[in-house]
């Protein structure tokens, strides 16, 4: 990656013009989501970036590094706090400043996380397996044993197996060796290369689709996994790659849409803010379809909802932008009528611009909140304090100003 020309954007960023191949263009338009062609009137190549940040390598071309904008955030930090990844150290923090080295920021994360799964242990669990064996083991499968045929002499077997070999260590050890192909960082690709060495010993190297990775169901067992599959998650569902070999050059694509992440860490924020108050929780992308009446059901889904003792006292939506929009305004009084209930529009650091209160003719209040996601630091517990200050602040000042719900004064 470092041999080919870099070029710098940001969000909501356009380029210079720029002289880049059939191929470039091909692999911009039909695998990578972020990244936008756009001729001018000379036929000269722009390229228009959207929300996500991340790199873009090009198989001819230059790469392209896409860094946050809006807030102007500690990307390490901001990434950290919103996936709930707080490692007590990171010797590479110091190399991985904000908006630099992308790939190797994400994969500093997963190697942290990686360490800490191997420091417990690999959890074996039972897989259902079916296979044809010399003798009868487990149950027998009826339909597959007569497709055999009357002359066949061993048996088509369904049974459960007491393995490491399970779909959750595989897509560990694919995002493991796609990482260590990608990074710049000789150091890293050494240690990732060391880990997925020692997981292929017990785990099948195969690629996992996000599909695969979002069917995953951990259990109390398996809890301690939560942080790396998260990761996982987001790495499988935002990264192109094309003819990777070890040592070689390639083309990929790994872009991180920061709206989702904007959104785990207003999350995240609501409910560390009311964790010490008595019957209060938060309750993250719930699902209303109380407000119309009809087939089909209208289902709306804000961001988070914020109750006391089961009761919506606040409706929330995180919005990673610089400026209110209409449409959001819209969508949250929707949400205001269904839960019967005031709502914040919470957006990241703008310098206070965008923070304002209005009262909506319903009868309930319609806020705007800011974050300071601009915290430049790399300890994530003082990004979350400050973040989870500023929310509780906000909080309590909007629910003793509402005298007509008695219970938000208790």
């Amino acid at each position: 990656m470092s041999s080919k020309k870099k070029i710098e954007l940001s969000e909501y960023d356009k380029s210079r013009p720029l002289e880049i191949s059939d191929a470039d263009v091909d692999m911009i338009e039909n695998e990578v989501e972020g990244l936008r062609v756009v001729y001018t009137r000379d036929r000269e190549v722009r390229l228009h970036t959207d929300h996500r940040v991340g790199v873009v390598a090009l198989p001819d071309g230059p790469t392209i590094e896409i860094e946050p904008k809006v807030g102007d955030p500690n990307l390490v930090t901001l990434l950290r706090y919103a996936n709930g990844i707080e490692p007590t150290h990171l010797s590479r923090e110091t190399e991985l400043e904000s908006g630099r080295n992308f790939v190797d920021t994400v994969a500093a994360l997963y190697l942290k996380e990686l360490e800490e799964i191997l420091s417990h242990g690999l959890r074996r669990e039972y897989v259902e397996v079916e296979g044809t064996e010399e003798y009868l083991r487990g149950r027998l499968n009826v339909r597959r044993q007569l497709a055999g045929g009357p002359a066949k002499t061993d048996f088509e077997c369904d049974y459960d197996e007491f393995t490491y070999d399970t779909t959750l260590h595989q897509t560990v050890l694919c995002v493991t060796s796609i990482l260590a192909s990608m990074v710049d960082s000789t150091e890293m690709a050494g240690k990732l290369r060391e880990y997925e060495s020692r997981l292929r010993c017990r785990v099948t190297l195969r690629e996992v689709t996000i599909e695969e990775a979002d069917q995953i169901e951990l259990t109390r067992l398996t809890e301690y996994y939560e942080k790396i599959l998260s990761l996982s998650r987001i790495i499988l569902r935002d990264i192109y790659i094309e003819d990777i070999v070890a040592g070689e050059g390639a083309s990929y694509s790994m872009l991180i849409g920061m709206n989702d992440v904007f959104e785990k860490l207003v999350e995240r924020t609501a409910s560390e803010s009311v964790d010490d108050w008595d019957g209060w929780r938060v309750e993250g992308q719930v699902n209303t379809d109380n407000l119309l009446r009809g087939s089909p059901s209208i289902r709306m889904r804000p961001d988070f909802v914020v109750k006391q003792n089961g009761e919506p006292v606040l409706v929330g939506d995180a919005k990673w932008k610089t400026e209110v929009e209409n449409d959001d305004v819209y969508q949250v009084v929707a949400y205001q009528t269904a839960y019967d209930a005031p709502c914040v529009l919470v957006y990241p650091d703008n310098d206070e611009d965008l923070q304002n209160d209005y009262s909506v003719k319903n009868g309930h209040r319609l806020l705007m909140l800011e974050l300071p996601t601009g915290t430049n630091t790399s300890d994530v517990g003082e990004f979350g304090r400050k973040n989870v200050e500023v929310y509780s602040d906000f909080l309590s000042q909007t629910l003793s100003s509402t005298p007509d719900k008695s219970v938000w004064n208790e």
